[in-house]
């Protein structure tokens, strides 16, 4: 782990040339009306914490990755210009290694900090986001160093964002803009609304929204791209519906139940056939390029025998995402709960858990309810939940909360060796690096792998 951060590292500080034969990186084109989403190739392994970042389009387009707060209160108050360099160049090691990987590598620094960042031979397809902190006005000097080392990004192929307010010598490629204290979403917007027109035609990127509902608004009310928090839809909220459940969804938790029962393989073989949509799908799963290896599928008979009761029963599981409705984010969201899940089971993969499976369905059931605007009681029943999975998603408490805690930390950036440890699971950098795994997994299922949706 140590070295590959090292190798990294060399490459952003500049002491070694981008290699020929690295993939392009996704183009960030602020003419463009929404997101392109690139093809997902395979990246090298990212380091740090990752926040997803959501495009207009409602697809997860990158990942956001910036200083933690700790480590920002500790290195402003001391001052120390070579560990703020140190920590501008992890988290661009980080953005260039998703962007290497065909998505948006976005990273937040301290406008001020990024002056004493030492400039790569190559930046090209990396989003830099340039924070100023109101409270602490630059002076014009530093201003100007921070314009200076912006224009040598830029001069390598980044991108930069920042607030328009701040005067750097050009317009930025995004305008960065986040929620003041007590702001809501809908003030915002008025904000950028009344912006002068010489910066109406810059795209907008918004950070640190506080919930689901405030991206999907932002992406909704013309926000480019977006990030902010998704820790929430593990806790058991009421949320409300907004339309009864489908039938689909009926059918598929039918299948799930007696696949949980312990029904016996004839009658789930025969249920399936009973359902000309599962049907379809899982002989098209069965004879996709993933089970090539197998010479091709032909009967719901064999399709079964081949995939197996454990796996048959995470793939109707994910099905289930795939009726999220009209939701700005839906395909996001599926993304992420597939993250979340992942993560899960690879968690409890290293804790030696007998069975890590059921790992992976309390992943997603701490994300169906928000997809499916479900009570997480009634989620709980529609899969079937063992009575510690319940616990954990319902109470937020006994053996396996612990794995829901960890993936709320992920996500909010607060994961800590401390915490870590005391799970079990070595250290903070084992679990982010197990993330970074769960989402390479998610992004080549939501997009290669997944049932389609149900004609409308």
């Amino acid at each position: 782990m140590t070295s590959l951060f090292k190798r990294a590292l060399s490459k952003v500080l500049g002491s070694a040339p981008a290699p020929d034969a690295a993939p392009p990186a996704a183009e960030i084109e602020k003419e463009k009306p929404a997101v392109v989403m690139p093809a997902i190739r395979p990246a090298p392994t990212v380091l740090g914490a990752r926040r997803p970042l959501m495009a207009s389009s409602g697809e997860v387009a990158g990942f956001e990755f910036r200083i933690g707060d700790k480590a920002l209160a500790s290195l402003a108050r001391s001052g120390d210009s070579a560990g703020q360099a140190a920590h501008v160049a992890a988290v661009l090691v980080s953005a260039r290694l998703v962007a290497l990987g065909g998505r948006i590598g976005f990273a937040r620094v301290p406008a001020a900090w990024l002056a004493h960042a030492a400039v790569p031979k190559n930046e090209t397809g990396t989003l830099i986001g340039l924070d100023f902190d109101p409270a602490q006005p630059l002076s014009p000097e530093a201003l100007d160093a921070v314009a200076a080392v912006a224009a040598q990004f830029r001069a390598v192929g980044a991108k930069l964002a920042w607030d328009p307010a701040y005067d750097l010598g050009a317009k930025p490629d995004y305008a960065l803009v986040r929620p003041a204290a007590q702001q809501t979403v809908a003030g915002l917007m008025e904000v950028l609304s009344a912006r002068p027109d010489a910066d109406k035609d810059i795209p907008v990127i918004a950070t640190d929204l506080a919930s689901v509902e405030d991206l999907e608004q932002a992406l909704q009310g013309g926000v480019r791209l977006a990030s902010g928090s998704l820790a929430t839809p593990v806790l058991a909220t009421p949320v409300k519906r907004v339309a009864p459940l489908l039938p689909e969804v009926g059918r598929l938790s039918q299948l799930l139940g007696q696949l949980s029962a312990g029904a016996d393989t004839a009658l789930i073989v025969s249920a399936i056939k009973g359902d000309i949509s599962v049907s379809v799908r899982l002989l098209q799963r069965m004879n996709s390029a993933s089970f090539a290896h197998l010479g091709g599928v032909a009967s719901i008979d064999q399709a079964v025998l081949m995939l197996g009761r454990n796996d048959l029963q995470r793939w109707l599981s994910l099905m289930l995402t795939q009726f999220a409705g009209s939701r700005k984010l839906s395909s996001a969201l599926q993304e992420v709960a597939l993250w979340r899940s992942r993560l899960l089971e690879l968690l409890a993969i290293e804790r030696g858990e007998k069975e890590p499976g059921r790992f992976f369905t309390l992943g997603l059931a701490s994300m169906l309810g928000l997809i499916l605007k479900m009570e997480p009681a009634e989620v709980a029943a529609t899969l079937s939940l063992p009575p510690e999975a319940s616990q954990a998603l319902l109470e937020q408490t006994g053996p396996w909360y612990l794995y829901l805690r960890t993936a709320q930390q992920v996500e909010s950036q607060t994961a800590s060796d401390a915490s870590a440890e005391a799970d079990g699971f070595g250290s903070a950098a084992r679990v982010q690096e197990l993330s970074g795994q769960a989402w390479t997994w998610a992004a080549e299922n939501t997009l290669r792998e997944a049932p389609a949706k149900p004609a409308a």
